[in-house]
């Protein structure tokens, strides 16, 4: 699906979206761009999809807004506001979970319910979750990124980072993701990717207080889905039992589920159709 600018940020949808017809308002992670929602959208037929890309990235990488969550936040918001959306669902994964919060307060009753995806939740605490730490690995990893590749395929292959070795039928959405993200630049690609507005993202979900708590006061429902594994499959689950037993004391109505994915691969995965098809029919 193209991107269209509303409010200032580029936004890809699949359906037909209505102010009065209840939508899905997709937020991806820190390296992604609206594209990661494809998959999601085929499995709602009839349930339009709305995705911004967020600052810093894909179709809005120039598009600036105030640092931080709340400034990602805001910017949707103001999209929702151009759009006259009344009755959203908002799902978020990974940094997008993490934003959910925010957007959903501002949202007030326009927002229905809440799906989170490997996010929202903070994990358990950690040396590499330290600001100066998180700072220097996204960094330095972002750094061997964007740069210019020579074509698609190479670039797709660094940024699964073994993600879908053990789902080679996956491949081709990968691939996809890469080629939302990508634009031309010396005889190849260049991720349209602000390694400065990502980084500074990255602290502010992992490192800062989260913005859980906010939901305490929604009527709208929140239903967590966290990966089996980390950002491939052998590695252990960026949320914990322990982590998402900790954010229940925090959101005591919160439900959860595990889904036996890992932290890219869960954006495949079925489940999450599932839960906001339930949530829709409340």
């Amino acid at each position: 699906m193209p991107l269209t600018q509303v409010a200032g940020l580029a936004v890809r949808s699949w359906g037909d979206v209505a102010p009065d017809r209840p939508a899905v308002l997709a937020l991806h992670g820190l390296t992604s761009t609206s594209a990661v929602w494809a998959d999601l959208a085929a499995r709602l037929p009839g349930v339009p999809v709305l995705a911004p890309d967020l600052p810093g990235r894909g179709g809005s990488v120039d598009v600036a807004v105030a640092p931080g969550l709340p400034g990602l936040a805001a910017a949707v918001v103001r999209a929702v506001d151009a759009l006259g959306l009344r009755r959203l669902v908002v799902v978020g994964h990974s940094m997008g979970a993490f934003l959910a919060p925010l957007v959903v307060q501002q949202l007030g009753a326009r927002a229905e319910a809440v799906v989170l995806l490997d996010g929202g939740v903070p994990p358990e605490p950690s040396a590499l979750l330290r600001p100066l730490v998180v700072r220097a690995l996204f960094t330095v990893q972002l750094r061997r990124l964007v740069r210019t590749w020579p074509d698609v395929e190479r670039y797709t292959r660094a940024a699964e980072g073994g993600a879908a070795d053990h789902r080679p039928d996956l491949h081709a959405g990968f691939r996809a993701w890469s080629e939302a993200v990508l634009a031309p630049h010396a005889g190849g690609f260049r991720p349209r990717l602000d390694v400065r507005r990502i980084v500074a993202d990255a602290v502010d979900s992992l490192t800062r207080p989260p913005h859980l708590h906010v939901l305490r006061g929604s009527a709208a429902p929140v239903h967590l889905l966290a990966a089996a594994r980390g950002a491939d499959d052998g590695r252990p689950a960026f949320l914990s039992d322990a982590a998402v037993a900790a954010g229940r004391v925090v959101l005591p109505d919160l439900s959860w589920e595990r889904v036996q994915a890992n932290h890219a691969t869960l954006l495949f995965e079925p489940a999450t159709a599932a839960v906001v098809t339930r949530l829709l029919a409340r």
